[in-house]
């Protein structure tokens, strides 16, 4: 087929599939703001990522990042965020998918809102004790892709192909017959 172009669309979005330990998040965040706050960044932030100004808002009810939380704890599939990185700066360091489960993780490690443990209670992450329980979720790795696209343009489409293919699911979709854990006790929620 030399010669021929292709009758399909060409490839326009790359990425480099990434894991890192959740406790990699938790100890860059300080020296990432510092990075941002040195280069004057203004605009939303999440654990020392930037979130582009054209990316929607925080959206997640209190109850849904107590379900992630507790997905990241029970080892369940937890989905990945985009991370775009460019030789230029301005480029570099934005979050242009899961915004949302970063957020929960941030609340969850500053102490806004707990999870049910196995005892019943809610359990608060500044009430874990950090030698031995909090090892438990900082080894979890989560993973995420890379990218490197060179113009805002391109992050925008990125973003918005990845975030707009999709039918959310509704009650009448979820599999009958699983343990139930959508329905929060009192506490849970966010304080």
């Amino acid at each position: 087929m030399a010669g021929q172009s292709l009758r399909v669309p060409h490839r326009r979005f790359w990425g480099e599939t990434m894991s890192s330990p959740l406790s990699t998040l938790r100890t860059s965040r300080e020296r990432l703001d510092g990075t941002l706050d040195r280069q004057g960044w203004t605009g939303r932030r999440v654990l020392g990522m930037k979130i582009p100004d054209w990316q929607r808002g925080d959206v997640w009810t209190g109850e849904q990042e107590v379900r992630f939380i507790e997905s990241l704890y029970l080892g369940a599939s937890i989905g990945q965020y985009m991370l775009n990185e460019h030789q230029d700066d301005g480029l570099s360091g934005f979050v242009l998918d899961g915004q949302q489960r970063l957020l929960a993780i941030e609340r969850y490690w500053e102490g806004r809102f707990g999870i049910p443990g196995e005892d019943g209670r809610t359990w608060f992450w500044t009430d874990l004790d950090p030698a031995t329980e909090h090892p438990h979720l900082l080894r979890i790795q989560f993973p995420y892709l890379l990218t490197r696209y060179g113009s805002e343009a391109q992050m925008q489409d990125a973003y918005n192909r990845h975030n707009a293919g999709g039918t959310p699911h509704g009650p009448e979709d979820l599999a009958q017959g699983a343990e139930d854990l959508s329905l929060a006790p009192k506490g849970m929620l966010p304080r």
